[in-house]
């Protein structure tokens, strides 16, 4: 971040300078003591763990200052010169200061959320602007209360735009995450099933996510998924220019002649204003190439030709355990999709792998899909009932976990359940070898996520 003072500081934060020099600069914020170095500043957040507790620890890293809202959980003999900035709420002063750090960049700023997808979304346009432009767009998956105030710390007079993943779990969040960012272009990738246990409904999750739009620029653009009808129902909470994107029909913006390969994915983009091209991507499934089109759309509006875009394309690539590919010792093709799931990604990822790497044998490996409230055993046994559909596509379904049980019930074809996943281990390090394709898939607290690289490092 560019360098500001500590008396700055307390002005954005709403904050009251206790100690300190005014003057004193400060380059970097974080709430995390592990993460300070010298002219920091240490956010003290109470959450789980109370932050007044790791002050001393802050100091030991070099931090040079401190947001603080308990002044009589200060450490003795502090460092002379040490700033302290009282505050009442240390986390909503942290999300004020980035919100007023924010507000000293006139740049464009792209604001991507959704149920599914929205990390795949916010990387590509991060790629393809960054091809042309110098950018910051949110580190992995920063995107929560705590991480986008986090990500536009990172700001600098550098960067000619910013790409920013709101994500939330509770009605309210991107509310206020999106009153931060103020975008000029936003992106509602879907509506689905993640979260429902909060929620209650799809209906409700639409409404959490359509806190969006009325925050982004009424002279901006919103880019919303044409192909779920939740998106449609709630378009009217903005009041500026909507384009729809599609891969299963026409829209303002959508895809024709999809097809894939062991590469990758190829279609052509298609607009209503007469722009239509090809484009080559080395993802796979018809979910990424949704994920494309809003970004391809948005990268027109910077002013990148067709020529640039396409081969700015033909070398993306996603966040880790977004259907990532990995090759093991043994020469086995591990496919990493177990970052987060439900439903709706569940059911892409299993129609996707059902697609590609036809001279393989193919595996599924699914654990348990968590948040999904009272229907979650039903949600679990139709994935089993969608695997009936592909059950020749697959040599071997293996499921791990309570909630997967339902998965393995319904199933009828060639099938292994497991409690846990060290019980599936034997028998999958058994399967790493050259001619399989295993695809893991799980909610993220399952831990599945690690097990490719776990299997791995053991074979």
């Amino acid at each position: 971040m560019n360098p500001i003072t500590i008396q700055q500081v307390a002005k954005m934060a709403g904050g009251l300078l206790l100690s300190g020099d005014p003057a004193l600069a400060v380059n970097h914020f974080h709430f995390d003591s592990r993460e300070l170095a010298s002219g920091g500043v240490f956010i003290a957040i109470k959450g789980d763990r109370d932050g007044h507790d790791f002050l001393g620890a802050a100091i030991a890293q070099g931090a040079c200052a401190a947001i603080i809202s308990d002044q009589e959980k200060l450490p003795h003999n502090l460092p002379d010169g040490f700033a302290l900035v009282l505050v009442n709420d240390t986390l909503r002063a942290y999300q004020k200061v980035a919100e007023a750090y924010r507000n000293t960049f006139d740049i464009p700023f792209v604001a991507v959320t959704g149920s599914v997808g929205k990390t795949s979304t916010k990387d590509v346009i991060g790629h393809l602007l960054a091809s042309k432009l110098t950018i910051y767009k949110t580190y992995k998956n920063l995107n929560n209360h705590l991480g986008v105030p986090f990500s536009l710390l990172q700001l600098e007079n550098e960067h000619q735009a910013a790409v920013m993943e709101l994500g939330m779990n509770h009605a309210g969040e991107i509310d206020l995450l999106a009153s931060i960012v103020r975008p000029q272009y936003s992106v509602i990738t879907n509506i689905g099933e993640a979260h429902l246990e909060y929620f209650g409904t799809k209906e409700k999750v639409a409404l959490a996510k359509a806190e969006l739009l009325p925050h982004t620029d009424p002279n901006g653009v919103v880019f919303l998924n044409g192909d779920n009808e939740y998106l449609r129902r709630v378009s009217h909470l903005y009041d500026g220019s909507i384009m729809y994107y599609s891969v299963e029909g026409t829209a303002d913006i959508w895809a024709e002649d999809i097809t894939s390969t062991q590469e990758g994915t190829h279609f052509t983009y298609v607009s209503t204003d007469g722009v239509r091209f090809t484009v080559s991507v080395p993802l796979f499934g018809k979910h990424n190439v949704s994920n494309c089109l809003p970004a391809i759309a948005i990268a027109l509006r910077f002013g990148l030709t067709k020529e640039e875009i396409q081969a700015a394309l033909a070398s993306v690539s996603l966040s880790a355990m977004r259907f990532e590919i990995i090759k093991s010792p043994t020469g086995a093709i591990f496919i990493n999709d177990a970052y987060n799931a439900n439903p709706t990604s569940m059911r892409v990822a299993i129609e996707t792998f059902a697609g590609i790497f036809p001279d393989k044998k193919r595996i599924l490996v699914l654990g348990n899909m968590l948040e999904l409230g009272p229907d979650s055993d039903a949600m679990h046994t139709g994935i089993g009932e969608l695997l009936n559909v592909y059950r020749d596509r697959f040599a071997l379904v293996i499921t791990i976990g309570t909630e997967a049980l339902h998965i393995h019930n319904a199933y009828a074809g060639e099938k292994q359940h497991f409690a846990t996943k060290q019980d599936s281990a034997p028998l999958l390090s058994s399967l790493a070898v050259n001619g399989n394709a295993i695809l893991f898939k799980a909610s993220r607290n399952t831990l599945l996520k690690d097990f490719p690289a776990e299997l791995s490092a053991a074979l």
